[in-house]
């Protein structure tokens, strides 16, 4: 990086902490000693970060607010402090950290994660369910963290509150809201590998005397290179929200969300990793197929209201509204084929010019509250939600591309294709959503409780392409939902459960017509614990899932447009295993979360779907704050561990099999509080520097990034 450009960077950076700084938190971090005058405020923050990776009631499988031990499914909660302590700067950090959860990509942009073998495909805000990324069919990776108070996976179907979708799981971003009847603010500016630079800032403050109306400024600025030759990034973000109480019992939000990524060098597929004698060519991890000119540019913005009002006998009416728009704009380029030992050559060129827009609209309205029946106390939840999702692509075609030459010395340096001044429209989608939902939690007795409800959906679809031509979906389908748990000790309790899946999909055949919806049914058993008076929470979950329709790559096919992979649909799948977590506070200064997760998933004939997929996962991190008058120093690590996979990928004469080892990926952490308001810390991750394959089952892998550090300093007000 040139000397103009870190002065540029660090004036965007400094102008950002000045210009938002002003800080989070009024009670002082802990690590003060015990003759600081602050010593009571860093009490009272440490008491809180006793809380910091668990939380003591979430909404995130049937709007009613449960703890975790009271929520018949698999849930995960990844909290604001675990974010700062582990440096999780965007959705791919929080997920790939996740039990259950594993990433793979199409290319540097497109990022898919799975859970019990099926792509994550569900999203919502605070409990909204929105579209899925701006450029693949999966959350969308790229979204930063800073703007979250905390990120929900819950795995598992979730067509209670979802309507349509996956039964593999659902993220949940609950947005940081203005609560703060004080000033408070904080800062950070961080630097790390590959010219990594960062700045953000959270400003809270009351608008109104005595607090009534609240705002809140969040912001965040990025830029860095990559460990792939060409690549580099830009992101900038912010996020503004007012609270105001309209009333002793009435509080209205409103607020915007905006995030600008600009990627530059961008791979689009992969690149070849066969000889054109069929023998396997190893390239260096940062290995980059992409033109230098090749960017691939999103904007979303998101602007929601959100009203709740409290009755006096503890029912709650809540409406969420929310309008999302996602733009891109992008100028790609791939190759294909396989390179001669001797000359590189044989390979051939493609380019890709196109804009999409897409806009979304959302309205849930929901009731929720106690009631009395048969001697006891119950509680009821009553929603009605709908949603309007538009998408319009563009492309511009492309005259003959130059020849690529001998492959094996690419660096990127390829002359711009001459792309038509004028673009086509290749798609116009609309998929409109509706549903009704009610769910109710009945004390049956004193240990036992019934979790029950049912969503009523319909899910239309209307796409004209270009290629694939015209198709119309008009999909109606009740979806149940029940889970009993019984408490065996008031520490332990166990739980089944059983729901439905309604899934339809945009995976379409080679002749560009739509697979039919998924469907099928997921029942769930297990053991939860709630201990330390809700300071650490474990679950134990055995599943099974099977369904009809599931979508696998058509390999070597593609749609009418020649580009996009096909699929074929497949009956009587059958993903089974299980999940063990413990997440929270282990001893007063001591913070962990582990997770273990296993998975087979089957076809009819009982062979193995999706192999590209580790089966087992290992996710572990843990924080110590050491005692005496070491206690301004904090330390952590983690270790995550994934089995073995295989996939197939296409070669000279078919296609050939890739095979990845189990791969063990150590991080670390070190935290120093100079005193109550500023702290360094120091994140380093891959400290091995294992290079190791990231495999998918489009025949599409890459090296993922080596070893790497991250050193940032915050300060608090």
């Amino acid at each position: 990086m040139s000397v103009f450009r870190l002065r540029a960077a660090a004036s965007r950076l400094s102008l950002l902490s000045v210009g938002l700084s002003v800080a989070l938190s009024a009670a002082a971090q802990p690590g003060a000693t015990d003759d600081d005058p602050t010593t009571l405020d860093a009490i009272n923050v440490k008491a809180e970060r006793a809380r910091s990776y668990t939380v003591e009631q979430t909404a995130a499988a049937t709007r009613l607010a449960l703890t975790p031990q009271q929520t018949p499914q698999s849930v995960s909660i990844v909290t604001a402090q675990r974010i700062e302590d582990q440096h999780l700067t965007s959705v791919r950090d929080v997920l790939d950290n996740v039990t259950g959860v594993s990433s793979n990509a199409y290319d540097t942009e497109r990022v898919l994660f799975y859970a019990r073998g099926f792509p994550v495909e569900n999203m919502a805000y605070d409990g909204v369910p929105v579209a899925p990324g701006v450029n693949a069919g999966s959350a969308d990776a790229s979204l930063d963290t800073a703007i979250y108070e905390r990120i929900e996976v819950l795995r598992g179907a979730s067509g209670l509150l979802t309507g349509a979708g996956s039964p593999s799981a659902t993220i949940n971003f609950v947005r940081k809201r203005a609560d703060s009847r004080t000033l408070q603010a904080d800062a950070s500016l961080s630097a790390g590998s590959w010219n990594t630079l960062r700045g953000t800032a959270d400003v809270a403050a009351p608008l109104a005397a005595e607090g009534s109306v609240r705002g809140r400024l969040v912001g965040a600025y990025e830029q860095g290179d990559s460990y792939l030759d060409r690549y580099s990034k830009k992101k900038t973000v912010l996020y503004g929200v007012v609270d105001a109480d309209l009333g002793a019992a009435t509080t209205l939000s409103v607020g915007y969300d905006y995030q600008k990524n600009r990627p530059k060098g961008v791979t689009w597929g992969t690149y070849p990793v066969f000889y054109d004698d069929g023998s396997f060519l190893e390239w260096p991890r940062g290995f980059s197929s992409a033109a230098d000119w090749t960017y691939w540019n999103t904007t979303t913005a998101t602007a929601f209201a959100d009203l709740k009002h409290q009755f006096g006998n503890g029912w709650l009416l809540r409406a969420l509204a929310s309008h999302r728009a996602t733009d891109g704009d992008m100028a790609l380029f791939y190759v294909y084929g396989f390179p001669n030992r001797v000359t590189g050559e044989t390979l051939e060129p493609s380019a890709y010019r196109s804009r999409d827009r897409g806009r979304q609209n959302m309205l849930d309205v929901y009731a929720s509250g106690p009631f009395q029946a048969w001697g006891r106390e119950h509680e009821l939840v009553l929603g009605l939600s709908g949603s309007r999702y538009a998408k319009r692509s563009w492309v511009n075609a492309t005259e003959a591309l130059a020849p690529i030459g001998d492959f094996l010395q690419w660096n990127g340096d390829y002359p711009y294709p001459q792309f038509a001044a004028n673009a086509d429209k290749v798609t116009d989608i609309r998929t409109d959503q509706q549903g009704a939902y009610a769910a109710a939690r009945l004390s049956l007795a004193e240990p036992l409780t019934l979790v029950a409800g049912a969503r009523y959906s319909r899910w239309k679809n209307d796409t004209d392409d270009l290629y694939s031509g015209v198709f119309r979906h008009d999909h109606r389908k009740t979806v149940p939902y029940a889970g009993l748990i019984y408490a065996i000790t008031p520490v332990y309790s166990a739980f089944v459960s059983y729901t439905e899946i309604f899934d339809p999909q945009d995976n379409r055949r080679s002749d560009g017509s739509f697979l039919d919806p998924v469907l099928g049914s997921s029942r769930e058993i297990g053991l939860k614990g709630r201990h330390l008076d809700g300071r650490l929470n474990t679950a134990l979950v055995l599943f099974d899932t099977r369904q009809d329709n599931v979508a696998e790559a058509d390999v070597g096919k593609t749609l009418p447009d020649g580009l996009t992979q096909a699929y074929v649909s497949v009956d009587g799948t059958r993903s089974r295993g299980f999940e063990l977590e413990a997440s929270g506070e282990l001893s007063e200064d001591w913070s962990a979360s582990f997770g273990w997760s296993h998975f087979e998933l089957e076809g009819p004939d009982g062979a193995d779907l999706r192999t590209a997929l580790p089966r087992t996962l290992v996710r572990l991190f843990t924080t110590y704050r050491l005692p005496g008058s070491w206690n301004r120093l904090s330390v952590g690590g983690g270790a995550n561990w994934q089995s073995a996979s295989h996939a197939t990928v296409d070669g000279p004469n078919g296609p050939q099999g890739v095979d990845q080892a189990s791969v063990t990926l150590l991080s670390a952490m070190a935290r120093y509080a100079f005193n109550a308001q500023a702290s360094l810390q120091l994140n380093a991750s891959n400290l091995l520097d294992r290079k190791y394959f990231v495999l998918d089952e489009y025949s599409n892998l890459y090296y993922a990034a080596g070893r790497n550090a991250t050193l940032s300093f915050s300060y608090r007000f």
